[in-house]
């Protein structure tokens, strides 16, 4: 049916599609192999620098840490300070309205001073009058 030199290249087509694979075979390991090289290279170079910023997030939250802590100490000081101004506002202002009282009882203590004052003064000028018309009389 086929002649033989069929045979013979087909055999021969197998061997060179067999070799083809191999060939592609071998250039995949190599480059698996190239690339396991590049990934172990990569995490050495990497590998201090990772220590690096691990080390530096590390502070970084140290000092975040630390800042809130130091924010809530000073939010805390600032109500404590806020509370002691606002009782010693209150207690200006009970000492302001007894000042009122008191001022305003010494301005009507004063005022009915005043009053008696000028009644004595005005009974002394009646008085002097009346002993001036006594003397002129006789």
């Amino acid at each position: 049916m086929f002649p033989t030199w069929v045979g013979v290249v087909t055999a021969l087509s197998l061997a060179i599609i067999a070799l083809a694979i191999i060939a592609v075979a071998a250039a995949a390991i190599a480059a698996a192999l190239a690339m396991r090289a590049l990934i172990r290279l990569v995490q050495g170079l990497a590998g201090p620098a990772m220590e690096d910023v691990r080390h530096l997030v590390g502070t970084i939250r140290t000092e975040v840490e630390g800042v809130t802590g130091t924010s809530r100490e000073l939010r805390e000081r600032v109500l404590k300070a806020a509370d002691q101004a606002q009782v010693r506002l209150a207690e200006l202002d009970e000492l302001v309205e007894v000042v009122q009282e008191e001022v305003e009882s010494v301005a009507l203590d004063v005022a009915g001073t005043l009053r008696t004052l000028r009644r004595g003064v005005g009974l002394l000028d009646l008085g002097r009058r009346a002993i001036r018309r006594g003397r002129g009389k006789r």
